[in-house]
């Protein structure tokens, strides 16, 4: 089930915050801090993988071997 009350957001919007030294809160840096909107999911590093907790999907389980591609993951393409 997607959660439609989020809007997409571009690379340039996606906000890191560190949780610990393998944990990282990926965010719309355009929402307000106390909105439920803020959070997109979360990093999680494990071994040799990134692990994606996507909220607008959170029953598909997504795995990446870089951070920078783990967190482009979060991002919504541009057509521009």
């Amino acid at each position: 089930m997607l959660n439609h009350h989020h809007e997409s957001c571009p690379a340039e919007d996606l906000e890191l915050c560190v949780l610990s030294d393998h944990e990282w809160r990926v965010a719309d840096r355009r929402q307000d801090e106390q909105s439920p909107e803020k959070a997109l999911g979360y990093i999680n590093h494990s071994g040799s993988t990134f692990e994606v907790l996507n909220i607008e999907a959170p029953r598909r389980h997504l795995t990446f071997g870089q951070f920078h591609t783990a967190v482009a993951s979060f991002a919504v393409a541009s057509n521009r």
